[in-house]
């Protein structure tokens, strides 16, 4: 019955040594991924820590409200003065747009104003059609901070 001895075995694997060879030279190798890991992370200045934004935990939760800065020589004039410009959804409230800016940039927030424009009818030959409605907010912040959005601009 050798024949049938063949299917019985169970299959073992490498011998001994090679199976510890292995596991020491993958040993080495987390090892010295972990190395290099700690090395990357230890490399930061204290300056390039400082320059991160701090962000809050909720600022995920805002996210969707500042759409983007808005740059313009007259943003970039009111932004010397402490008052900064952003795009946002014309369905977005003050309140909103207030705690944004304080979650996302770690500032604290005066004043909210926002201006908005209603998007016009236009016509290319018989086609009608309508541009895209639009808000602004301008947000002012406390007296000595600052945001670095586009400087130099």
């Amino acid at each position: 019955m050798a024949f049938l001895d063949r299917f019985s075995k169970k299959q073992s694997g490498p011998p001994p040594a090679k199976a510890a060879a292995e596991k020491t030279v993958a040993a080495k190798a987390a090892a010295s991924t972990d190395e290099k890991k700690a090395e990357k992370t230890s490399k930061k200045s204290k300056a390039e820590k400082a320059d991160v934004v701090r962000q809050s935990p909720k600022a995920g939760m805002y996210a969707h409200v500042l759409r983007k800065p808005h740059v313009s020589e007259k943003a970039a004039i009111l932004a010397e003065g402490g008052v900064y410009v952003f795009d946002v959804p014309v369905s977005a409230n003050k309140t909103e747009i207030g705690k944004a800016v304080e979650a996302i940039y770690g500032v604290h927030v005066v004043q909210v104003r926002t201006l908005r424009g209603i998007g016009k009818v236009v016509r290319r030959g018989k086609v009608r059609g309508q541009r895209n409605a639009w808000k602004k907010a301008l947000v002012e912040l406390k007296k000595g901070e600052t945001i670095a959005l586009v400087e130099g601009v």
